[in-house]
């Protein structure tokens, strides 16, 4: 891993797990000594970050982008969009040791109460989905996925319970599993929304 790479891993999982607010100033100083890499390194994934719509340049300030419910609104108006897309394409070639796998996952982690696995079943479950093959439909996907990473985790520390999250999950999984392609879309619409819902709630206690 380059060095510049380094301190782009650094910064955006400090962000994406919400170590690093909305609106916080990112000092390039304090980055360097707390990734042990030099300035250039950090400025370069700063750059990147802000074409990724994480972070923001405010004269020669840097702070971590605000999150706003049109922000919101927006990630996942399209993630809906592109990923019923994927699912019509999707539905009849998930193999069903992959659905059973992701199901005993998603179970497992509930038990646990562990979100952190949770989620990383949870970004495996919607790959599986949006594995189509298609470039430019991987170049949508990734102008949404670091707003869309985001939100995961703000979803896991939403009011939203786990019990209702895997409750939506399984249905999903369930409708797949079933090969029926109008039921699996409803499931994940619904799932969709209710995770925007909790998002949006969210926003209005920070």
């Amino acid at each position: 891993m380059s060095r510049k790479d380094e301190a782009y891993s650094y910064i955006r999982t400090k962000i994406i797990k919400g170590d690093f607010l909305p609106e916080q100033v990112l000092s390039e100083n304090t980055l360097t000594e707390k990734i042990g890499v030099s300035r250039t390194p950090v400025r370069e994934a700063l750059h990147q970050l802000s074409a990724e719509g994480l972070v923001d340049f405010v004269g020669r300030t840097t702070i971590v982008a605000p999150l706003t419910k049109k922000d919101v609104e927006e990630t996942y108006e399209l993630r809906t969009l592109l990923e019923t897309y994927a699912l019509e394409k999707t539905v009849a070639r998930i193999p069903n040791e992959l659905l059973n796998q992701v199901e005993r996952e998603f179970k497992e982690a509930a038990k646990e109460h562990d979100w952190q696995k949770y989620l990383e079943v949870d970004i495996k479950f919607h790959g599986l989905i949006t594995n189509i093959h298609q470039k430019q439909f991987a170049q949508l996907l990734n102008i949404i996925r670091s707003q869309t990473d985001r939100t995961r985790y703000i979803n896991a520390h939403s009011k939203r319970s786990m019990d209702r999250s895997l409750e939506e999950h399984l249905q999903i999984i369930d409708k797949i599993r079933k090969r029926n392609f109008v039921e699996a879309k409803k499931a994940l619409e619904y799932h969709l929304q209710r995770v925007y819902e909790a998002v949006l709630e969210y926003i209005d206690y920070l």
